[in-house]
């Protein structure tokens, strides 16, 4: 094969690449558009539907029976949980655009300690213990990366079992990456599910644990807009550890 027929291969690689690159683009700035007008427009009636629940448990109450009044809360829980998941969704959408930061140097340590206020409440609440080694600094986004550190120790602190949490977070680094991991003790999730639980709204215990699924979905969209990857390893019962990658710079 001669230079110039590897030269018009590479060529063509590269355009196809490019091609692909903006369908993508496309497809998600679509999605994003999409995604924001249903949790922005919806969110509008479902404040009416709100406020008229709440003016009709104020005037009618002491002319409801018991069977009114649950009804009235059934509607009022319904209408709370719809916000949220809505609220949620309007945070995935968001980070569907294309790469518009400027990235910087972010101290992971630094990251991790706000995270740790934040979430102080929980913490507290749960008796979780949680200790990291030494983290590295990376070029990133500082706000970004809270936002996955946030999602995966929330998701730790909630599906605990028995014993209190016990989460430890750790990373690695190449040369050119950075492995971070989170582990924890808590009831662990069946390999059966292990992509599941990325997806947006997806939750394996509906009745048991609160939330709307998409903690980890926006986790994951975040990585794998930097270009790196967030998998699970885990068995039912016997914890999880949660690793993601991210390039250094």
């Amino acid at each position: 094969m001669g230079d110039a027929t590897t030269e018009n291969l590479q060529r063509d690689l590269e355009e196809a690449r490019a091609r692909q690159r903006d369908e993508q683009l496309r497809h998600d700035e679509e999605l994003r558009q999409v995604a924001y007008a249903i949790s922005h427009d919806l969110r509008e009636p479902l404040r009416m539907v709100a406020s008229y629940s709440q003016l009709l448990t104020r005037r009618y109450d002491a002319q409801l029976d018991d069977e009114g009044r649950e009804f009235l809360r059934y509607i009022q829980d319904g209408v709370q949980r719809m916000d949220s998941m809505l609220r949620d969704l309007l945070s995935y959408s968001h980070h569907l655009h294309a790469l518009d930061q400027p990235l910087s140097a972010v101290n992971a340590e630094a990251v991790l300690e706000g995270v740790l206020l934040a979430l102080e409440k929980e913490i507290r609440e749960s008796g979780a213990r949680v200790t990291h080694d030494p983290l590295p600094e990376l070029t990133f986004d500082f706000a970004q990366l809270t936002q996955v550190f946030r999602q995966l120790l929330a998701n730790s602190l909630k599906f605990h079992g028995v014993e209190p949490p016990a989460i430890h977070i750790s990373s690695e680094e190449t040369e050119d990456q950075v492995t971070f991991t989170v582990r924890d003790n808590g009831i662990g999730i069946d390999p059966r599910y292990h992509d599941q639980i990325f997806g947006v709204f997806k939750r394996l215990h509906r009745d048991e644990y609160p939330g709307n699924g998409m903690g980890l979905a926006i986790a994951k969209r975040i990585v794998m807009q930097h270009g790196g990857r967030i998998w699970v390893e885990s068995q039912s019962g016997a914890g999880a550890i949660f690793r993601f990658t991210l390039p250094k710079g």
